[in-house]
Formats: structure tokens, C-alpha cells, sequence
């Protein structure tokens, strides 16, 4: 795991002031701030990830003495509702000059095109005009995609996307382009998941199933197969899926996933299974079955709800306690008035593997021991029943 240029959590919090004893401590030489610094947030839509991420940055805020007691704190794993977090939070957890401001939590849920960018007009005049806020939480591509541009000069901290770059968000990983924006950055993510799937099954046609837009090869990681593939000389066999956000209904979406599965059991012989976001994952199960049926592996990069329904494996971030704490150094340095563009954007996750016994067993795959024992999670059923809070929505 590597936390370039990102200042210690000790570090930090010395420059941003901890609670000690039931009093704010600064050193004499704090400069000039807000009274309190007041955070927003903004999620492209309800989504477990972007739930676990908020968490673990209010956990790394924690740890470093930035915050109260979090005794009571409304999270659960897999969680999806980052509202309810939000409103505990403005109620009980300013501490010191952080403050999470109660009217600042922003989601984008169902919204697509005109009334998509009109929401986020309303939240870059707010900032532009108000200037009641002093830094921004944004979670998703869409969210990032909104709020990182030249409509105001608040510092935004994009989290939890496909690949910051390519969606536009930011100019390269290593610089973000805007002096007011900072974008997570794991580049070699997607390239790794396709390598260990490889190593593993050798296949020589890979399916992937997308979107021909910006967000749809975004969320498939289509330049990262076509890299790997050209590197490792396996053919890539397409099928074209319109996303959940453009499709005519849900049922529709899931329904034309399902045939472009059917088609790619016919043609190839492993498939990377992407993200699209808003699938029902309790459905995997049938969409995946006419793979299943020819012995054919998926390997999924979202984990891990599509292994607990139906995919083979996944190579997922080991948990989010790392990011968190990452970012949380991030939100402190900038609070006190570093640069966004100036800190490091690259955090690379240690790898999880999940692997799905059940699905293994119906295809004839007999996992090494080596590939058992490096497995951070195992599920022995596939799951058909929705998970209520736990689910994608």
C-alpha cells in the first residue's frame, strides 16, 4: 500500500487541532481560519461502497484525534444509506473546526441528464455564492464529474471511481488539473484483477459485456482488458449492454444483460464482469446461468455482492480502513489549506481475494490450495434472495 506525500495522521492532526480532554488544543501558530470548517457530501447515487468509504474517512478522522466518540454511530456493514450516517454525524459529531454541515448531504439517486446537471447547478451556486462550505466529500463518478470543475474554487475530494482520469474528472494521476481537486487514484486496479484471473485460466477469449460511451468503458475498464490483452495475446469478445441510468426500465436493463451473458456463453470462454451501477445483484444469479451451464469462469470487479450471487471470483481492496485513513490525512492537509492538486492521489489497495465454492463446484473448478489460502473471503451458497441494506440499489 502506498501513501505518497501523504502526511502522518499524528502529523496532521497536530497542524488541525485534536480534542483533548473536552477541549480543542492549537498551537499558537494555527493560521487563520473558519470559525468551524464545514464538510458537504455528494453521491452520484445510494451505494454500498460510497457508504463504507464515508465511514472509514470519519474512522480515520477518529483514529487521528479529529473526532468525538463515535459510540452510536448509525453503519452497519454493507449499508447503502449514507443519509442517515450524515444526519448523526451534523448531530454529534463536530468536533473541534470540523463540522458536518446538516443541509449539505447531496444525492444524484434516479437522476440523469437535464435534471442531473440542474441539481448540480444548485450545489456549485451554493458554493460559488454562499461560500458556506469549505470542503466537499464526493462520492462516484457522476458526483465527481459535476462538482471537479471550474464552476467554483471549493476544495472536492473525489472517492470511490472507476478511474478518475478517464471519466474526465481529473488530467492524470498525477496531477488533477483544477488547484481545488483531489481524485483517489488506484490506477493499476483493473489491470491487476485481470492479470490474477488470467494466471489462473489461461482462457483465450475473454467476454466483457459494456456500454460504448465514455462511462460505459469506464465502468468495464475496457482500455485496461484491451492493454492486457494485447500483453497477454487472448482475443476479447464484446457484447454491447446499455446501462441502468439509459435503459428504458430496470427490467429491460436486466433483461438485455442477460442475453448479451447468453451470447458471450457462446463465444467465449471466461468473462470480466464490470460495474453498473443500480443492478439488482439477487438477479445475477439467472443472468450468469447460461455461463454457469458451459463451465465457463466470471470474474467480477465489483465484491462482494456479485460473488455472494453468482460470480466465480473477485479481487477487491482487502477492506476500507486504509483509504479512510488515507484520506482522511488528505481532508486534514487541505483544511488547513494545502492545495488539493498539490497531495499525492495515488493510494493502491492490497489485493482480497473472493471466491464463490458453489459456483467453483458447478463449473468444475477446483481451487489450488494456494488460491484457498490466500482467499480473504469465501461463500459457500449463492445467494438469490435480496439483502435489504446490504444490497446495490
Amino acid at each position: 500500500m502506498k501513501r505518497r506525500d501523504a502526511l502522518s495522521l499524528g502529523a496532521a492532526v497536530a497542524l488541525l487541532g485534536a480534542q483533548v480532554g473536552g477541549r480543542t488544543a492549537w498551537s499558537a501558530s494555527t493560521p487563520a481560519a473558519p470559525k468551524r470548517w464545514r464538510i458537504a457530501y455528494v453521491e452520484s447515487q445510494s451505494f454500498i461502497n460510497y457508504a463504507a468509504t464515508l465511514v472509514h474517512l470519519i474512522r480515520g478522522l477518529h483514529e487521528a484525534g479529529a473526532m468525538g466518540s463515535l459510540e452510536g454511530m448509525p453503519w452497519q456493514p454493507e449499508q447503502v444509506d449514507t443519509r442517515v450516517l450524515w444526519d448523526w454525524l451534523a448531530r454529534h459529531g463536530a468536533s473541534g473546526r470540523i463540522e458536518f454541515a446538516a443541509d449539505a448531504h447531496y444525492s444524484f439517486q434516479g437522476m440523469k441528464g437535464a435534471e442531473l446537471k440542474a441539481a448540480a447547478d444548485v450545489i456549485a451556486l451554493r458554493l460559488r455564492e454562499r461560500r458556506d462550505i469549505d470542503l466537499v466529500l464526493a462520492m462516484g463518478t457522476a458526483a465527481g464529474k459535476t462538482l471537479a470543475n471550474g464552476a467554483h474554487t471549493t476544495p472536492v475530494l473525489v472517492f470511490s471511481t472507476s478511474n478518475a482520469v478517464k471519466a474526465g474528472i481529473v488530467k492524470a494521476v498525477s496531477d488533477s488539473g483544477r488547484d481545488h481537486v483531489w481524485a483517489h487514484m488506484d490506477p493499476l486496479r483493473y489491470r491487476r484483477q485481470l492479470e490474477i484471473f488470467h494466471d489462473i485460466f489461461q482462457f483465450r477469449r475473454l467476454g466483457i459485456a459494456y456500454e460504448d460511451s465514455t462511462s460505459g468503458r469506464t465502468f468495464a475498464a475496457v482500455d485496461d482488458v484491451e492493454a492486457v490483452a494485447g500483453e497477454r495475446g487472448f482475443q476479447i469478445v464484446r457484447e454491447p449492454v446499455t446501462q441502468l441510468a439509459n435503459a428504458v426500465s430496470k427490467d429491460a436493463f436486466h433483461s438485455t444483460l442477460a442475453g448479451a451473458c447468453a451470447r458471450l456463453a457462446e463465444r467465449a470462454d471466461a468473462m470480466y464482469f464490470g460495474v453498473f451501477p443500480g443492478i439488482d445483484p439477487s438477479r445475477l444469479a439467472g443472468i450468469f446461468a447460461p455461463l454457469v451451464a458451459r463451465k465457463i469462469p466470471v470474474f467480477a470487479q465489483q465484491a462482494p455482492d456479485d460473488v455472494r450471487y453468482g460470480a466465480l471470483m473477485s479481487v477487491a481492496r482487502a477492506d476500507f480502513g486504509g483509504i479512510g485513513r488515507f484520506g482522511a490525512g488528505v481532508m486534514m492537509r487541505v483544511l488547513q489549506g494545502k492545495q488539493p492538486r498539490a497531495l499525492s492521489q495515488v493510494y493502491e489497495n492490497s489485493a482480497n481475494i473472493i471466491l464463490n465454492l458453489s459456483v467453483a463446484r458447478a463449473i468444475g473448478y477446483r481451487p489450488s490450495f494456494e488460491i484457498l489460502q490466500a482467499a480473504d473471503e469465501v461463500f459457500e451458497h449463492v445467494e438469490t434472495a435480496p439483502r435489504g441494506a446490504g444490497s446495490k440499489p
